[in-house]
């Protein structure tokens, strides 16, 4: 799908709202719809030429990123927000709609408003959330990066070496396959710090006997990836097998469980029954996934309270994970687009524990 097919939906599906345009500045919503991948402003009237405004630093970039059929403007003056309403004609200045705006924004140009503003982000949203044949190629081979960079993590761990070590390789990894960089901080988290389902600040040395939990994840081309592997340092955990079983029972019926249709609290409630089942749900603390695209977290939220419907297309996360503080934590998470006939699993890594 092109970048003005994307444009002309959003303009459809605000068709009946009334706006005389929209005003987007979420960096991730102006990549979507233009192809630049950088800061700016972009202004799609109902009827006329989408423009996108820049600073001069960023100018050439959004020139080269662009279709021809959206106009760039450099903004000499900065790039503030009332500078760009100084530049919007009047008659577009009656109803805009925009994704994202501080307070102290939209005290600075309300004096120039001549009619009202409305948030759009969920009719943005709508056409994010599925993704095209494009977007999954290319979170594909992000996925595709950052099973590898799991893989060498895991070859990694040993005895003595610093968690950051660890991640510091995965970097190196991430780059020298062709991702862009991290889609976030990459996570080595080992024996009591493994219990923070986000790790801790303090690096600290791996030691034998430690569970280690790695959650790492790549962008390529713009869009994310995102995988989580635990393992186990040493002789057998008859503990941390049982708890990583439960964990790894808990992802394959979720994932049996999603399907187009299915609420997306329906395969939270999977996963947390079977945990409950087996004595842990007090200890899993959060949702068990996400939606994945240009940003690492995206809707739909696999939550226990998530009204939203899974549908074909979509590209998400399960993570079920359980923490017992002050000792270890297990998750174990893959990237997986919903198709018709169930998912497929995009992320390949293996499951990681043992590592005698």
């Amino acid at each position: 799908m092109s970048y003005l097919s994307r444009i002309k939906r959003l303009m459809e599906a605000l068709r009946g709202d009334g706006l005389s345009g929209a005003l987007i500045r979420s960096p991730a919503n102006i990549f979507y719809f233009t192809g630049y991948r950088g800061s700016g402003f972009l202004l799609v009237p109902m009827d006329g030429l989408p423009t996108l405004y820049v600073s001069p630093l960023n100018f050439e970039l959004a020139e080269e990123s662009t279709p021809g059929e959206i106009q760039v403007i450099k903004l000499e003056q900065g790039l503030n927000i009332l500078r760009i309403f100084e530049l919007i004609p009047e008659n577009l200045r009656t109803r805009i709609g925009f994704d994202s705006m501080e307070a102290e924004d939209y005290l600075k140009i309300s004096g120039q408003l001549a009619g009202s503003m409305i948030p759009i982000s969920q009719n943005i949203w709508k056409l994010r959330i599925v993704k095209d044949e494009l977007e999954i190629e290319k979170i594909r081979r992000a996925c595709e990066i950052s099973s590898r960079c799991m893989e060498l993590a895991s070859e990694l761990l040993g005895e003595g070496l610093m968690e950051y070590e660890v991640k510091s390789e995965i970097l190196r990894e991430m780059l020298s396959l062709g991702g862009d960089g991290p889609a976030f901080d990459p996570i080595v988290a080992s024996g009591p710090n493994s219990s923070k389902p986000h790790g801790a600040y303090k690096n600290r040395m791996i030691e034998m006997g430690d569970v280690v939990v790695i959650d790492l994840g790549v962008v390529y081309e713009g869009y994310c990836s995102d995988i989580t592997r635990t393992f186990y340092l040493g002789s057998r955990s008859e503990e941390v097998s049982r708890v990583h079983q439960a964990v790894s029972e808990a992802k394959r019926r979720a994932e049996e469980a999603i399907k187009v249709g299915v609420k997306a609290s329906d395969a939270y409630r999977v996963a947390h029954e079977h945990l409950a089942s087996a004595g842990y749900a007090e200890y899993f603390l959060h949702g068990l996934g996400h939606g994945v695209g240009i940003e690492i977290h995206e809707p739909p939220k696999l939550f226990k309270d998530s009204d939203e419907i899974l549908v074909e297309g979509m590209i998400i996360t399960v993570e079920p994970g359980v923490y017992f503080p002050g000792k270890f934590g297990v998750r174990i998470e893959d990237t997986v687009l919903i198709k018709r006939d169930g998912i497929e699993r995009l992320t390949s890594a293996p499951q990681g524990l043992a590592l005698d």
